[in-house]
């Protein structure tokens, strides 16, 4: 599945123009580039934690031309590389289809002959990368692509020689617990052929059942159940032919596992031919319930392999979606309230800078008292800032992906945090984990948003393709509404919320009531339905909406009341600015984002502008470093503190841009 870019994602790298994110993994994130010919590939830039150490410098290096050497039909070919670039990175040969995670998902589990059809195809791919001296080391469904002509094993960003020794920095485990083998985890550099094996048994056991083996609620948990424990294998027939295979592939001792060969052999044996591929995607029936696994009732697909056109109808893989401005000013909309009037051109700077982040800062919150700003990284992390003494005051470590949404509680003394797969919230004076509030199957499960309700009662979660209403002290959910949503803010009494979805989804802003979970309102505009954020004003009358500029709606009407535009390609990122008497008592908006290049300027954003609600008028221009020295790098995130003083904002670096480090911006306003 192709996602939009977010707006802290590189552009482009290397001879590749990226056009969307197609997952994230433990050594990177993986995108979908374009070359100058229009040739589609995978594109995995590594994480700068590993890209600072030489020794994975070098062992990338050894592997890449290793990997360039798999063949066969059922694996990704690796087409272009550069291990020396500041971000090293690989690219592969791009294959459209759904992964046998997003598959299973939609129609559930598959039938045997399926499976062992989906076996045969991955062990032969398996057996080619064996035959080059490499072990994958990271093969799990979502790493299995359904093409028409059969499927695919993806991702040889971790491929590595058994040989070789650690291929990463000491302490570093690469790939996924629930399909790793016992001697992967133990020992990590020590791995051979035969724990690719041992997944491959994982992975046949999630097609045929919808679950792992060893699945579990936590990470720990996992680990001892693949490492002690017996797989559950409910869902195979005990004496099936796959479940004799399944059972063989899962032996804890690597010698007792079947070689690539064998597992060939059986499959060649056991499975039955497959029939022609239809050159149209076929309409998939109805799908009639079966038995039930685990007490939740599944769905047989009625596609079996070698017909895998019918996956790309049955789980939808949208197109791809370029966030990057073209270089056009934003145009305006015909009937709609005149857009802001010409910039003024006063400058503002920041008074205090926040850095400590290794890679790009991901999400950020301020507490309710304004005393403190939290912000979650690519780097795992999530960080606590004295906003009053302007220095970091605690690390949050315990993650393992990257932190795309950060909420304080109501009274400031909890942290939430979402990532991949799991929400966790954090004792915020003492830095320690409190409570795991969920942890998710799907791999498209991204918690992407989090907002806390007024009275503290009710926390938003916008993960994967819906919205949880939660109670944030025990993590039960009361309500799971319908929607995708890449922001997700309450209305000043708390009766209603209002959510957007990523950039690039155009599905407009929801209002939805917050006691039942009922959707109320859907607010268009008409013409874009394109925005990246969403928030109330403090009197819960106005919500703004930022994308091609910033939208001004009027609640009650639903009608758009003003239309704010500048310089910017598109605004990743707006606020309105909260009422206190120490303020100078006017109405702003803020808005931070891209720059339209153009052959004058090589400027990306840098900048925020300052709008008067009343006149619409940009009154003034906050700016990151001296406006005279070149500088690529752009503004997101922004969030005043409740007084309305102070204006924190992310600055990241352009992609290719050395010397800047990934920062919080923090500017006074009078």
């Amino acid at each position: 599945m192709v996602e939009p870019l977010a707006f802290t994602d590189p552009r482009r790298i290397g001879p590749y123009q990226f056009e969307g994110r197609l997952g994230a993994g433990g050594m990177g994130q993986v995108f979908l580039g374009t070359s100058a010919a229009g040739r589609k590939v995978a594109v995995k830039v590594i994480r700068p934690e590993l890209a600072s150490a030489p020794q994975f410098r070098a062992r990338f290096a050894r592997e890449v031309e290793s990997a360039r050497q798999v063949g066969g039909f059922h694996t990704a070919q690796i087409v272009d590389a550069d291990p020396d670039a500041a971000s090293p990175w690989l690219a592969a040969e791009y294959i459209p289809g759904p992964t046998l995670q997003q598959v299973v998902a939609a129609q559930g589990p598959l039938l045997p002959d399926a499976v062992l059809r989906l076996g045969a195809g991955i062990a032969e791919g398996l057996a080619a990368v064996h035959n080059c001296g490499l072990v994958h080391r990271d093969l799990k469904p979502g790493n299995v692509i359904l093409a028409a002509d059969g499927p695919r094993i993806i991702d040889f960003g971790i491929a590595h020689a058994p040989d070789a020794g650690p291929m990463t920095h000491t302490g570093a485990i690469i790939g996924t617990y629930a399909y790793m083998s016992p001697e992967q985890i133990r020992a990590p550099a020590q791995v051979t052929p035969a724990s690719d094996v041992f997944s491959l048994g994982s992975v046949l056991a999630f097609a045929a059942t919808g679950r792992g083996p060893f699945d579990a609620s936590t990470v720990l948990a996992i680990i001892h159940r693949v490492t002690s424990e017996a797989p559950v294998l409910n869902g195979i027939a005990v004496g099936s032919a796959l479940h004799a295979l399944v059972c063989h592939c899962l032996a804890k001792a690597p010698t007792g596992r079947p070689p690539t060969s064998e597992v060939l052999c059986r499959l060649a044996v056991t499975a039955p031919a497959a029939p022609p591929v239809p050159t149209m995607p076929p309409v998939t029936p109805p799908l009639p319930a079966t038995t039930p696994v685990d007490g939740h009732p599944i769905r047989r697909r009625s596609v079996l392999f070698g017909g895998l056109a019918a996956a790309t109808a049955v789980v939808a893989v949208p197109a791809a979606f370029v966030l990057w401005p073209k270089d056009t000013p934003p145009a305006e909309p015909k009937g709609k309230p005149k857009a802001s009037k010409s910039p003024e051109r006063d400058i503002t700077r920041p008074v205090g800078e926040l850095k400590g982040h290794e890679g790009n800062i991901e999400s950020m919150a301020v507490s309710r008292d304004g005393r403190f700003l939290a912000t979650g990284g690519y780097d795992t992390t999530l960080k606590l800032w004295d906003l009053t003494a302007r220095r970091e005051k605690t690390t949050f470590e315990g993650h393992t992906n990257a932190v795309r949404a950060v909420a304080f509680s109501l009274d400031g003394a909890t942290l939430y945090s979402g990532a991949l797969m799991e929400l966790l919230a954090w004792d915020a004076n003492s830095g320690a984990a409190k409570k795991k509030l969920a942890a998710y199957r799907s791999e498209d499960d991204f918690v992407r948003c989090l907002a806390v309700s007024p009275d503290g009662k009710t926390l938003a979660v916008g993960v994967g393709g819906r919205i949880e209403l939660m109670d944030p002290s025990t993590g039960r959910v009361r309500e799971t509404l319908d929607g995708k949503a890449g922001s997700i803010d309450f209305s000043p009494d708390g009766k209603t919320f209002a959510s957007v979805a990523a950039a690039a989804d155009k599905s407009g802003i929801r209002l939805w009531d917050t006691a039942s979970g009922r959707l109320l309102k859907t607010l268009r505009d008409g013409e874009d339905d394109d925005y990246s954020e969403v928030s109330f004003s403090t009197d819960g009358k106005i919500l703004i909406a930022n994308g091609p500029g910033v939208l001004l709606w009027d609640v009650a009407s639903g009608r758009i009341t003003r239309k704010l535009t500048d310089q910017h390609g598109h605004l990743d990122s707006a606020a309105y600015r909260p009422a206190d008497a120490g303020t100078s008592g006017k109405a702003i908006v803020v808005g931070g984002g891209r720059f339209v290049e153009t052959e004058k300027t090589d400027t990306v954003g840098r900048t925020v502008s300052v709008w008067d609600v009343a006149g619409g008028n940009l009154v003034t221009t906050l700016v990151v470093g001296d406006p005279k020295t070149p500088m690529r790098a752009y503004i997101g995130h922004l969030a005043f503190t409740p007084d309305g003083r102070t204006l924190a904002g992310v600055c990241t670096p352009a992609a290719g841009e050395d010397g800047i480090e990934p920062s919080i911006q923090l500017w006074k306003l009078p």
